[in-house]
């Protein structure tokens, strides 16, 4: 897929989907890590790093799309996969039955 269809899909499908169905609640968890990160602070004008809480938050959405999404979708992905490799090796096999079922012209 081209660089510039990507990017397109990325921000009229993607991006905007995300925002309607995930910010809400993703706003919540980030502030709940913030506040994590406060309370683990030893001074309390030390306010957390926003780089520090992205650095985190990112590695939690990775590996919670490798753990959680990405296997689902792989799995749906095989069998569609596999079907179309058995429908192959199917026809195949007809065409090399029906090649061996056709008589050989008898000669005179």
């Amino acid at each position: 897929m081209s660089e510039d269809i990507a990017f397109k899909i990325q921000l009229g499908l993607i991006l905007p989907k995300l925002k309607d169905k995930l910010s809400s609640d993703l706003t919540d968890i980030v502030r709940e890590l913030v506040q994590i990160v406060s309370a683990g602070s030893i001074e309390d004008d030390d306010a957390p790093d926003i780089d520090s809480v992205k650095e985190v938050i990112m590695k939690d959405l990775e590996i919670f799309l490798d753990k959680e999404i990405f296997p689902v979708i792989e799995a749906e992905m095989k069998p569609a996969q596999e079907d179309e490799q058995a429908e192959e090796a199917t026809e195949e096999a007809e065409e090399a039955t029906e090649t061996e079922e056709e008589p050989e012209p008898e000669s005179s």
